[in-house]
Formats: structure tokens, C-alpha cells, sequence
């Protein structure tokens, strides 16, 4: 429990959330997701032209804010009629029922508040995803990166594609003015093929890149989310906590003036009492951060009260391990992008031998000058040589090597990375359970706790302190519910499910539609 009795840092299991750098759609290239190595630009070798005329080069509803004052708070409140306290009053809802493993489902309390039946078309995970397809600046950038890797992937053809020129010269001591217009065709072109080749290779890389954008941008939509739906709860948990020691208090107020208690029980309350004050202005806080993280991915405000947790989750709906790592081979857009870069590389280290080697071309060449014409048509052969191609070879070769490795690793930390999530969302949903138990012992001891100070066994501040915990162990549950469901999308995600897919899986867990 942290100082102010605010919601634990700590949660079940942990949540992967996997970092997905966003790269600027400037220039040729672009970053590669997963921490890998860009593709390098398409490179076009030009074939020459006639050697006679030689070719110039071309170019939930939100509470309202500010808080209302809070009442005055003292030991000496009058008395008031005692009701039973049996610790906040399920701001889950009822006690809940012991259940066993969660597969196929996991039973949980209902959350705090009246239960809307959720009306079509109202904002759910799925929809506040497409919503961000939509209105994400960080996604709308992505968009635009893929279109110039595919405009940059069709810029290959070009590779082999006829190139013409026109040249004017006005020379005073030539004599006049000269015209010339030349078109090329490469015919055999080592390099040029290669180029070509990279086409299909770099539009695969331009929609993996785009797939593994909408992965992050369904992360972050289900990371705001989970917030909101944690301080949502909090709120009704420390509402409940402040209900449950503003009785007790009232009970030590009078047992004091009566002659039965201690100022020092009053006292110790009223600590208890005002710093759960202080933490509802925390947690609402926390509220509004959340409710402005989903906004700025959405474009629009959402009702947070749309996100609260239901009367019964979900199925956790998971599969072997095996399974998983099986459709992760061939549908994680990480490994496919890391696969297409080295396929890249792979055709540009081609691209950078083959530019040794002769280039055999067809040139039409039409040059006019003082009222004479002359045309040209055959072919032409290029033997370049260049000592800084050597060196080229060499660094093209280091770069194929360098994006096989950069593969493997792509690959073996998506392997490590769905093994280790599928181990904590299947002990995530097991120690949901768990949590469930706890909620009933914990509602009981407050119950055990308040018989027993009314028979002078206990002091008024173990009735607090049962009540503190049952706030805590309520806490731990959203707390586990929220972890499991962001380790269970990010599941789905690297195995290589698709994000609406996945988005529509965890929510019907978490959210039991």
C-alpha cells in the first residue's frame, strides 16, 4: 500500500507493453519497426547512351471538478444511528462467489455504480480503436510512412524502364545552336534486375511496417483504457472507505462520550478518514489524466462511465503455447518486416555487384544543329570501372549479414516475449480467482472485526484496519483484471492476430461484451 492509500503500483503478473518506435515520414527511408535497420533507398543504375552523342546526366462520465468541499470532520460527532459496518459496501458489488480456475470464464463482483445495458453503437474497445485508426496523429503519420514506402517500392520498376533527354547548347564558337534528344533501354542489366526485384519485397515491408503501427496504437488505446477503468473503481472503493470510517468514527465518538473508548481511537480514524479525502482528489486526477490520454487518440471526448467492469467476466479464450508460436512465424508484422529488410538487403548487395558488370543497352539519338539533322539508333555497352565499387560490394555484403542477425533477434525476442505473456495470462486468470477469495475473507474479518470490538475484544482501529484491507484487496483485483486483459491483448498481438481481432477478445473479458 503506497502512503496515500492510493491504487499499488505493483500488479499481477505484469504488463508487456512493447515500445514501437514511430518514424518520420521524410525522405527515401524509414525507420524499421521493432528496433531493426530500415531498407537503404532504391538506387537506379542509368545506362548510357550512343557513344557518339554522348547523354547528358538527368535529375465515464466524468465526476464534476472541481470537488465539492468536504465536510468538517472531528471525534465529537453527534450521534447518529448506527447502521452495520461490514467494510465498504461492494463497490465490486456483492460478495463474490469462491470459483475454481477461470477457464473457461472467471467470475468476478460486479463494478461500482448502476449497470447501463450497453446501447448499439455506443463507444466500446473496438470502436474506440477505430475511432484511433481514424484520428491518431501518431497513426495518420503511419499512414503517410506506408505510402511512401510503397511509392518508394514502386520507384524499382524504373529500374528498366526507357529514360529520354533533351539537351540544348548555344556555343557562340560552334557556330549556332544544337539540339539533342536521346532515349535509352536497358537491355542487360545486372544491377537493374536486382532493383527490379526489390519491388514486391519493399510493398511487403511498407503493410507490415503500417500492421505494426496499428499493434501499438491498439496498446495504447487499451492502456488508456485499463486506466480509466482503474480510477473509475478506485473512486467507488475510496468513496466506500470513507463511508465505512466516518461511521466507525461516529461509533468512537460515542463510545467515547460515553465512557467505553479513547480519544486515541477517534484520533487514529480520523487519520484514516482524511487521508482517503485526499486520495479521491488524487484518483480523480488520475481520472482526467486517463480520460484526456483516450480523447487525444480518439479526437473526441469519451464517457468514461462506457469502460466498467461487469457482473461476470469474460472467457480467456487460450491456446497452447505451441499454438501461438505456430501462426507467430508466419503473421507477426515485427518478423515480417525484419524478414523483408534482409530480403532487401539481400537484392541491394546483388544491385551493388551487378553495377561491375557491363550494361547492355538500345539508344535513339536525334541531334539538330544549324538547320542539320542526325539520328542515331543502336546499341550501346558499358563496362564501368571503378575502384570505389570493390569497397561497396564489401559494405553491401556487411549489411545483408548485419540484417540476418537483426532478423534472428526480432524473431528469438518475439518467441521469448509470447512465451513469457502466455505464462502470465494463464497465471494472471488463476490468480484472478484468487483475488475474488480474498475480496469475501477480507468482507468477513471486517464483520469478525466489528462483533469483536462490540464484545470488547477488539479496538475500534482493527475494525479500521479490516476495512483498509478489504479497499486493498478490492483494489488488487481491478488491478489483476486490468493487467491480465493488456498481457492477454498483447498476447493475441504477437502471435499475429489482427488488432480489431484482438481488441474484440479482450473486451470480451473484460468488459463481458
Amino acid at each position: 500500500m503506497n502512503p496515500a492509500g492510493a491504487a499499488p503500483r505493483a500488479q499481477t503478473g505484469g504488463v508487456s507493453v512493447p515500445p514501437v518506435p514511430m518514424s518520420s515520414a521524410a525522405g527515401q527511408g524509414s525507420t524499421a519497426p521493432s528496433g531493426g535497420t530500415a531498407p537503404p533507398p532504391v538506387t537506379i543504375d542509368r545506362v548510357p547512351s550512343s557513344p557518339a552523342l554522348p547523354q547528358p546526366a538527368l535529375g465515464g462520465r466524468v465526476t464534476s471538478f472541481p470537488l465539492p468541499p468536504a465536510t468538517s470532520f472531528s471525534p465529537d460527532v453527534p450521534p447518529v444511528p448506527q447502521r452495520p459496518v461490514s467494510g465498504p459496501q461492494a463497490p465490486l458489488g456483492n460478495t463474490p462467489e469462491a470459483v475454481g480456475p477461470v477457464d473457461p470464464q472467471v467470475q468476478g463482483p460486479p463494478a461500482p455504480g448502476e449497470r447501463r445495458v450497453r446501447a448499439p453503437g455506443e463507444i466500446d474497445l473496438v470502436s474506440a480503436y477505430m475511432l484511433g485508426r481514424e484520428n491518431d496523429p501518431t497513426f495518420q503519420a503511419a499512414l503517410a510512412e506506408r505510402d511512401v514506402n510503397r511509392e518508394t517500392a514502386g520507384q524499382t520498376i524504373t529500374a528498366y524502364l526507357p529514360q529520354a533527354s533533351y539537351t540544348y547548347n548555344n556555343i557562340p564558337t560552334e557556330g549556332g545552336a544544337r539540339h539533342v534528344a536521346t532515349v535509352t533501354q536497358p537491355i542487360v542489366s545486372m544491377s537493374g534486375l536486382a532493383t527490379l526485384k526489390q519491388r514486391r519485397p519493399r510493398r511487403a515491408y511498407a503493410d507490415a511496417t503500417l500492421e505494426v503501427r496499428a499493434q501499438d496504437l491498439a496498446t495504447r488505446t487499451m492502456t488508456a483504457v485499463a486506466d480509466i477503468i482503474k480510477a473509475t473503481e478506485a473512486i467507488a472503493l475510496n468513496d466506500a472507505r470513507i463511508d465505512a470510517f466516518s461511521s466507525q468514527s461516529q461509533r468512537a465518538s460515542r463510545l467515547y462520550k460515553a465512557g467505553q473508548g479513547t480519544v486515541t481511537d477517534a484520533r487514529d480514524i480520523e487519520v484514516r478518514y482524511e487521508q482517503a479525502l485526499a486520495n479521491r482528489i488524487l484518483l480523480k486526477s488520475d481520472l482526467i489524466a486517463a480520460s484526456t490520454r483516450l480523447r487525444s487518440i480518439t479526437g473526441q471526448p469519451v464517457p468514461v462511465d462506457a469502460f466498467r467492469l461487469p457482473e461476470r467476466f469474460g472467457p480467456v479464450v487460450l491456446d497452447p503455447v505451441d499454438a501461438y508460436l505456430g501462426t507467430q512465424e508466419t503473421a507477426n508484422p515485427q518478423i515480417e518486416a525484419a524478414r523483408q529488410t534482409e530480403r532487401i538487403n539481400q537484392l541491394e548487395a546483388r544491385r551493388v555487384r551487378g553495377s561491375i558488370f557491363p550494361v547492355l543497352g538500345a539508344s535513339a539519338t536525334y541531334t539538330r544543329r544549324n538547320g542539320l539533322a542526325d539520328s542515331y539508333v543502336g546499341l550501346s555497352l558499358s563496362a564501368p570501372l571503378n575502384a570505389a565499387s570493390i569497397f561497396q560490394v564489401g559494405a553491401a555484403n556487411a549489411t545483408v549479414r548485419r540484417s540476418y542477425e537483426e532478423r534472428r533477434q526480432v524473431e528469438e525476442r518475439a518467441r521469448t516475449e509470447l512465451e513469457r505473456l502466455h505464462a502470465l495470462v494463464d497465471g494472471g486468470r488463476q490468480a484472478l480467482a484468487i483475488n475474488a477469495k480474498a475480496i469475501q475473507a477480507a468482507e468477513l474479518s471486517v464483520e469478525a472485526n466489528s462483533r469483536s470490538y462490540e464484545g470488547g475484544v477488539r479496538t475500534n482501529v482493527d475494525v479500521v484496519n479490516a476495512i483498509q484491507t478489504v479497499f486493498e484487496v478490492k483494489n488488487a483485483y481491478v488491478q489483476a483484471a486490468t493487467t491480465l486483459s493488456i498481457n492477454y491483448l498483447n498476447l493475441q498481438l504477437l502471435a499475429g492476430a489482427a488488432p480489431e481481432d484482438a481488441m474484440a477478445a479482450t473486451q470480451a473479458f473484460l468488459l463481458g461484451n
